[in-house]
């Protein structure tokens, strides 16, 4: 009888252990690159987005099922930022057509907007990024703060952001 308990032990925190070690590489998930597909204005207040994106996935399969993201300008919130749910290849360095949609806080005009739609002034606008999704039935949860605009609509490969 002990001897099975010891083994249940051992049991328990291998799979401890491996899901430790599962959880590391869902952290390495990495934004490789990026560009602009398309843009479409929704008059003053939203700008519906299509971008390409790099992702490099080194862990499994992942449903990102809510992703949502801020634009800043000097440290003020200019926009809120949705994207569309998308599925990550497991363990591929893979470009993605992602859908976003950016809804322009209140007090933001029409100046700002053709600043914000200049690439020349893209390195002023950083971007905070929250993803949240399923992994092999665990909640998997990546964040990605101050990256510039310009880094991610700009096409650089092999440049981690």
């Amino acid at each position: 009888m002990k001897r099975k308990g010891v083994l249940i032990l051992f049991a328990v925190l291998a799979l401890i252990l491996s899901s430790m070690t599962g959880c590391r590489r869902y952290e390495q998930i990495i934004i490789t690159s990026g560009e602009l597909e398309s843009v479409s204005m929704n008059g003053f207040k939203s700008v519906d987005l299509v971008l390409i994106v790099e992702v490099d996935n080194p862990a499994g399969k992942v449903f990102v099922n809510d992703a949502e993201g801020v634009l800043k300008h000097f440290g003020k919130v200019v926009g809120r930022v949705t994207l569309a749910p998308l599925v990550l290849k497991p363990r591929t360095t893979e470009k993605y057509h992602v859908s976003a949609t950016v809804q322009l806080e209140a007090g933001i005009g029409f100046k700002e907007l053709m600043t914000i739609a200049s690439p020349s002034r893209w390195g002023e606008y950083p971007v905070d990024v929250n993803f949240s999704g399923k992994a092999s039935g665990v909640n998997v949860k990546r964040k990605f703060n101050d990256i510039p605009l310009k880094k991610l609509l700009e096409s650089k490969r092999n440049e981690e952001v």
